[in-house]
């Protein structure tokens, strides 16, 4: 990683951890689904709207579904794509103004936390939220301050067939970390899918096992990119021979004939979870309570998933809507819950972000 990449990094990490400045929620031990209980002062207005245009901030799907939103529901809406820690920081950044109306983005924790800073619209309960399947309705807050649509692997592992025989390649993410030649995967501080991936490293061996695997693995051998479709870009050159690369861009190479092969590890892989959120501010909450509800439809999701682009490759969670044959059916994932994610966001991207500046 070059100088001006880290210290960028380093800067967009500060930045985002400057989200969590006055929180004191203690951290949860609950299982996902289990948000913060619903205050009288954070309970919605009614919906009446301006009739102007709603912003929607996000990364997948963003520029797809928010036209099909407005031609289908005559909401005007407009999409502003942004990287998971961009879009953050931009949250942040506009919080004496906002100008942002919905956010959908992956990592449920870095949203848990803009809930728990009184960012977001709470207690809500969408009409059709009855139609998630049974593991998308255990990930709904009890404050239904956010609501989950889809969830995918925020990396799976990766490797150059031409560079690592089948035999020796690493099968769980213990065999990752201690693979012999180097390895790589997309920066947390940047890349929406990242720290999804690195919390789910550091909930299920603990911090201070983590920091230690990774600590010995950046001495081994370890680059980190900005984001995810670099990575795949290494992978193929040769420049690491094993990633933990986020699903879509893993099966979108070896879709296209690249000399990579896919592994999801029998453990889980650590999961992504898109949420969708409405901003506390808004002054259009109709059409961005109607834009959540047509998020969670069976028929947008099927939609998505039927798409030729390997964004596509996730788990929907509304009842009844078949993911793609490609990927694992039975591929489980490693989620630690929001409220740990969102205790833990600031300092493990800090320390994250530590390590690749020396």
């Amino acid at each position: 990683m070059n100088r001006n990449w880290m210290r960028m990094a380093l800067g967009m990490s500060v930045a985002v951890g400057m989200l969590l400045t006055g929180c004191g929620t203690e951290v949860s031990s609950s299982l996902a689904g289990k948000g913060a209980e619903v205050s009288s002062q954070s309970e919605p207005k009614p919906a009446e709207d301006t009739g102007k245009t709603i912003y929607l901030y996000g990364n997948d799907f963003v520029d797809l579904v928010a036209p099909k939103f407005t031609s289908e529901t005559g909401f005007k809406m407009e999409a502003v794509h942004y990287g998971g820690g961009e879009a953050l920081a931009k949250i942040e950044a506009e919080q004496g103004n906002p100008q942002w109306d919905v956010l959908m983005m992956d990592g449920h924790g870095s949203v848990r936390s803009l809930a728990d800073r009184d960012f977001l619209m709470k207690g809500w309960k969408p009409a059709n939220l009855s139609k998630l399947s049974e593991y998308g309705a255990s990930l709904v807050p009890k404050d239904y301050a956010y609501y989950p649509v889809g969830i995918h692997a925020a990396a799976v592992i990766a490797y150059n067939t031409k560079l690592v025989p089948a035999d020796k390649a690493p099968k769980t993410w213990e065999q990752f970390f201690a693979y012999s030649g180097p390895v790589g995967h997309a920066d947390p501080a940047v890349a929406a899918p990242a720290y999804p991936l690195v919390s789910a490293f550091f909930q299920k061996w603990g911090v201070e096992e983590t920091k230690k695997k990774y600590k010995q693995r950046f001495e081994a051998g370890m680059r980190v990119y900005p984001k995810n479709g670099p990575v795949g870009k290494a992978l193929v050159s040769g420049e690491i021979h094993v990633a933990a690369l986020q699903e879509h861009n893993a099966y979108e190479l070896k879709l296209a004939g690249e000399p990579v092969e896919v592994i999801w590890p029998d453990e889980g892989a650590p999961g992504s979870l898109r949420v969708i959120a409405i901003s506390k501010k808004t002054k259009n909450p109709a059409a961005a309570q109607a834009f959540v509800e047509y998020m969670m439809k069976p028929e947008t999701q099927a939609m998505l998933t039927s798409l030729p682009s390997t964004e596509s490759l996730f788990t929907p969670l509304a009842q009844g809507v078949q993911m793609r044959k490609e990927r694992r059916q039975d591929g489980s994932f490693l989620l630690p819950s929001a409220e740990w994610a969102a205790q833990q966001e600031a300092p493990i991207k800090t320390w994250f972000a530590d390590q690749n500046v020396k």
